[in-house]
């Protein structure tokens, strides 16, 4: 790949040129209180200066709601079926953060895994993801402690990184990165030049080599106790979450018509495990955030070889009662510290 240079006027016209070219373009959008990713058709509409949306790039591929098909009962017993079309137009996600990006590849291996789903994949397919490397950090920022950096190329296939007030370097991580640069061909010029390094990034809070092996051997610990008895069930940090995957299958309608409707669900929720008998095996909070943790870094990471979190601090900004996922892994850092010691 042949890593480029764009100047900020040739940035700017890189949305609308794509958006002729047929691309739906997607970006952090101005014009409300709370930003959001949304259609552009102008780089007027990006909102440059937004750290990261209030919600990630997640239901760009993963949507809150879908319809999967429609049914309506025909003469003599037969069902017609009239599933869900384009679904999938040719996008480009733009201005996404690197946490945001590098939970695609997370994403990518439980949609792929034991059942290939069509509409996840399909839509991953025609998405380009251009990233901009991030200049500062907040509070709730965590990308470093989860091995990642504010210029991190994983999920990306161009990352761009500031050179100045008027160039990037654009990095072109893969072949859909290289038919963006082909499709505003004039926009973009060769370099030799070295990416620049950049911002470092949020101080490390934890090691997570420790967290694994000390989940494995605690969980009946009280942590799990305190953070129960904390946490409200009201599944905000799912929802925010890029790598949260869960989802409910449910059919609307009547005896004549209806569809079936796929809708985003959380492992917070009381309903969530409940069994047709009246038994659920995650019948308190304490038991269900403990599930949270523990699928996020050891499940996953037995599973897929990926811790399912990028650290983008969602959880810890929305969550109603301070439940700070930063403080847990330094928690079960000490923890594991004063084990080891004896």
């Amino acid at each position: 790949m042949v890593d480029k240079i764009i100047s900020k006027q040739n940035l700017k016209e890189l949305p609308a040129q794509l958006v002729e070219a047929g691309f739906r373009v997607i970006a952090p959008k101005k014009g409300a209180e709370t930003i959001l990713f949304g259609e552009i058709s102008s780089y007027e509409e990006y909102d440059e200066d937004c750290l990261k949306p209030e919600r990630s790039i997640k239901e760009m591929l993963f949507p809150r709601t879908e319809k999967l098909f429609e049914y309506r009962h025909m003469r003599k017993g037969k069902v017609q079926l009239k599933e869900n079309e384009d679904f999938a137009p040719k996008t480009v996600l733009f201005g996404v953060r690197p946490c945001d990006a590098a939970s695609l590849p997370i994403m990518d291996e439980v949609f792929s895994w034991d059942y290939l789903d069509d509409y996840y994949l399909k839509r991953r397919e025609e998405t380009c993801i251009i990233s901009m490397a991030c200049e500062r950090c907040d509070e709730f920022c965590l990308c470093t402690t989860l091995g990642l950096s504010p210029a991190s190329e994983n999920g990306s296939d161009i990352l761009l990184l500031k050179l100045d007030e008027n160039a990037f370097y654009a990095r072109v991580i893969t072949p859909k990165g290289e038919e963006i640069c082909s499709q505003a061909e004039e926009l973009f010029d060769a370099t030799s030049d070295k990416a620049p390094e950049g911002f470092k990034g949020p101080e490390i809070k934890a090691d997570l080599e420790q967290t694994s092996p000390w989940l494995d051997n605690n969980f009946e610990n009280e942590m799990w106790d305190e953070l129960g008895l904390r946490c409200l069930g009201c599944g905000s940090c799912t929802y925010v979450c890029p790598t949260c995957h869960c989802f409910d299958i449910i059919d609307e309608g009547g005896l004549k018509s209806g569809a079936r409707i796929k809708n985003w669900d959380s492992c917070g929720f009381g309903l969530f495990t409940l069994h047709a008998s009246g038994h659920n095996p995650r019948s308190t909070q304490r038991r269900r955030y403990r599930q949270r943790i523990m699928h996020k870094f050891k499940y996953y990471i037995d599973k897929f070889e990926y811790t399912a979190c990028v650290g983008c601090g969602r959880c810890i900004k929305a969550c109603p009662v301070d439940i700070n996922l930063g403080d847990i892994l330094e928690t079960i850092n000490s923890k594991a510290a004063a084990e080891n010691s004896k």
